[in-house]
């Protein structure tokens, strides 16, 4: 496939048009600051692929934009995607689509658990796995990762323990990892399932991260084996890889016939599956002419990566990087410095001017770290390393 030639180094300007993590009014009420460095949404600063552009501007072209039919074209290319990208062999008919992740998510864990029983979640995790959980009145069991030698691990002694309880039926596993960028490698994810279904917890997994890792495979967990896809639901889309988070849909994938089933009715009863003209023309040409602008993302970030990297060794060795396996959410050790949760948060927005994640927002598991978004031009993120860099040699000279 032809290579599309972008500038990813190019600044734009997102605050021309209505953009939650650039909003002044939004950024003040969360950290207090207006200026500041926004890296608390996980979308990119980048143009998404022109041959997305483009799909999107035919579209429009045509004038008419009333009811789409149906049509497989879009399952059909999501299927070869995995297929030939990550060795997936789904089935294009055991896709059903909604219009969020989270809404997915959430419906999911309304249809196969009940109100009071326990949902198994794996912090530090993103946080509105939490709030869905509690919205649906769910009981939230943690089963936390263990930080080992700079690397997140699971811990499937106490998920053994916590899936024998009858009254824990689900678990939602975050693949990759968001916010620790860790990548589970197969091995983990056969361990996971297995545990699972010896003790009927079906899993919901988050997968929309997967197209993005570096140096490693992302697997995704219905890959496995039969017996895996059977006992998982799988959320997928292209809004991280292609940021189309204001357009795109997100789709579920579920092997098991029975709860495809119920969850389709439920779709159709709620009337939420209507597709939009605009998400179809972006999926599908995402998901057919995307992957060479995908390709120079990922060898971007991973120069973004670098450059992080590198600046913290040589001039704030006092924070650490977690190193990503994949994502553009980067997990930074900030416990060094000694600060509390909440000195941190302001520590963070008032003095090195970075509107990022507290790492206590992922649960108690995450005081001391933060995450912040590198999908950005290098200059803004060099930027952003000197405001840091400055605010932590202020502390060490007031000390």
């Amino acid at each position: 496939m032809k290579k599309e030639i972008i500038n990813l180094d190019a600044v734009v300007d997102r605050t021309e048009v209505p953009t939650l993590k650039f909003d002044g009014e939004v950024l003040e009420s969360i950290f207090g600051e207006k200026d500041l460095w926004p890296s608390w949404v996980a979308d990119m600063d980048f143009q998404t692929s022109q041959k997305i552009q483009h799909a999107l501007c035919q579209r429009v072209g045509h004038g008419i934009y009333g009811y789409e039919g149906s049509s497989n074209a879009l399952s059909v290319a999501v299927s070869a995607w995995y297929g030939k990208r990550h060795k997936w062999q789904l089935n294009p008919d055991h896709i059903l689509f909604s219009p969020r992740t989270l809404s997915s998510i959430s419906a999911l864990i309304t249809l196969f658990s009940e109100e009071g029983e326990g949902v198994i979640i794996q912090p530090p995790v993103f946080y509105d796995f939490k709030m869905i959980i509690n919205a649906n009145k769910r009981r939230l069991v943690k089963n936390p990762l263990n930080l080992e030698s700079e690397v997140y691990q699971m811990d499937f002694d106490h998920l053994e323990t916590v899936a024998a309880d009858p009254n824990n039926n689900l678990l939602i596993l975050c693949n990759p990892h968001n916010p620790i960028g860790r990548v589970w490698p197969k091995e983990d994810l056969s361990k996971l399932s297995e545990i699972c279904i010896e003790n009927n917890v079906f899993i919901i997994t988050d997968e929309i991260h997967g197209d993005v890792t570096y140096r490693c495979n992302y697997t995704p967990l219905a890959s496995i084996s039969h017996e895996a896809s059977e006992n998982c639901a799988t959320c997928i889309s292209p809004i991280k890889s292609f940021n189309l988070a204001g357009v795109a849909n997100s789709m579920i994938v579920i092997d098991d016939n029975e709860k495809r089933s119920t969850c389709e009715n439920w779709f159709n009863r709620l009337e939420v599956n209507r597709n939009n003209v605009f998400a179809t023309s972006a999926m599908l040409a995402a998901y057919t002419d995307g992957e060479p602008w995908l390709d120079q993302v990922i060898e971007y970030l991973e120069q973004n990566i670098e450059t992080l990297r590198n600046y913290l060794q040589q001039l704030i060795p006092s924070v650490k990087i977690i190193e990503p396996e994949g994502t553009y959410l980067i997990w930074l050790d900030f416990r060094e410095l000694g600060f509390d949760v909440k000195r941190l948060e302001t520590f963070l927005a008032q003095e090195a001017k970075i509107a990022g994640n507290p790492g206590h927002w992922f649960g108690r598991e995450g005081a001391g770290f933060a995450r912040i978004n590198i999908a950005c031009p290098r200059s803004i993120l060099v930027k952003a390393l000197e405001n840091l860099e400055k605010a932590v040699s202020r502390l060490a000279r007031s000390e």
